[in-house]
Formats: C-alpha cells, structure tokens, sequence
C-alpha cells in the first residue's frame, strides 16, 4: 500500500499539516499553507485501482476501469476534514495570532461554544473512520459497470458497491494506526452494515458508536 495513500485519507483534505498534525502557516498570508488536494485524489486513485486490481484476480470477472466521481470525492473529503479538524484548525489559528494576548485566547478556545460538531481536536480514531464512511455513504463517489457478467457475482461488491469500497479504503487508511477494521469476518453483520450504510440516514454518532466495537489491534 502507498505510503503516500496514508498522508492524505485520515488526514485535513485542505491544510498542510505536520507528521504530527499540527499546521503549516505561510508567513506572507499568515493562514495556512493549502493542500495539494490533486496529490491526494491520485493517491486515492492508486489504491482504488489495487482494489479493483484484487477484485478481478478474486472473482475472476472482467471490468472496467473504476468508476470514482472526483468532483463528488472532493465533496466527501472536503466534509469529512471540515467535521474532523475544523476545532484544531480554529485552535491553530487563534494560537498563531499574534495579536492576541494569553488570555483572549484561552477565551476564544471554548469550542463548547462554537457548536461544531466535533469538539475535540484529536478525535479517537474510531470518530475519524465514522466520519470518513458517513460522508462517502452519503455522497457516494463510487460506482462499478460490470463488462458482461451479472452484478450478482460480485456479492457485496457489486450490490453495495459504493460503500463496500469506503469500507476498504478505511480499512487501508487504518494500517497507518496498527489498527483494523473487522465487521466482515461476521458475514451477516457485514452484510446489514452496508445495507444500512446504503439505503439508511445513519447519524455520525450511531456510526461513532457501532464502530467502536469493531476496531481493533492490527
């Protein structure tokens, strides 16, 4: 798996960030530095192709190139940075004033106040992984057109195609952390998980919660 892959999935889609998270700020705007968003959809891209690359070896099918909607993949990351790291970029930003004393920005650091939907700035990874999977269950950036074959011979691939390969990318972006996901070693489970990812309104927090039960060591 690309080490590059694991640069951009779990991490702010639009800053620059540090190996340990923290932000770049570019001295002639004193904002952060931005992203190269491009480098994170090829990076995506290339998994996504190894997906599809184990699939066909799997199930013995021909198809075509994947199908990911790239203006609908920069929507979900966009989203999934902006619930995920929208309280550690205010509190970048207010710490990288310098026109503020100490106290104002104790002040302006109640992010209980703000009512962003996460409050923390270092979320547990199970929060991030939730995230990550409501927004590509919502928007859905991915699709499969089958050559010849029925979609049926692809079982969960083919039927929930969409959220079966957000669960993959997931579970490659959870490698950086020694941790995995294990839903699908319970079929059934597995089964439901993706239905309801796919057909249901599921809540950030009801995923917060299920997943918790379902990462695990690597």
């Amino acid at each position: 798996m690309s080490h590059n892959f694991f640069n951009h999935i779990l991490f702010d889609y639009c800053y620059l960030q540090n190996p340990d998270g923290s932000y770049n700020f570019d001295p002639s705007t004193d904002d952060f530095k931005l992203r190269d968003k491009n480098e994170a959809i090829d990076a995506i891209l290339d998994v996504l192709k190894q997906i599809y690359t184990n699939i066909i070896t799997q199930k013995k099918i021909e198809l075509r190139e994947p199908d990911c909607n790239i203006v609908l993949l920069d929507q979900a990351l966009f989203k999934y940075s902006r619930d995920i790291y929208g309280g550690k970029r205010l509190q970048a930003r207010i710490n990288n004033s310098r026109q503020l004393s100490s106290t104002p920005k104790k002040n302006l650091l109640k992010f209980s106040d703000y009512g962003l939907k996460i409050e923390s700035t270092s979320p547990y990874i199970h929060r991030e992984v939730a995230v990550l999977l409501y927004w590509f269950s919502v928007i859905k950036p991915f699709s499969i057109e089958l050559a010849h074959q029925s979609i049926k011979i692809l079982g969960f691939a083919g039927k929930f195609h969409n959220e079966y390969i957000s669960y993959l990318l997931a579970q490659a972006a959870l490698n950086l952390f020694d941790r995995r996901l294990a839903i699908h070693e319970n079929e059934l489970v597995f089964g439901e998980f993706l239905y309801d990812l796919h057909y249901r309104n599921l809540s950030r927090s009801s995923l917060e919660f299920f997943l918790n039960a379902y990462i695990r060591p690597a």
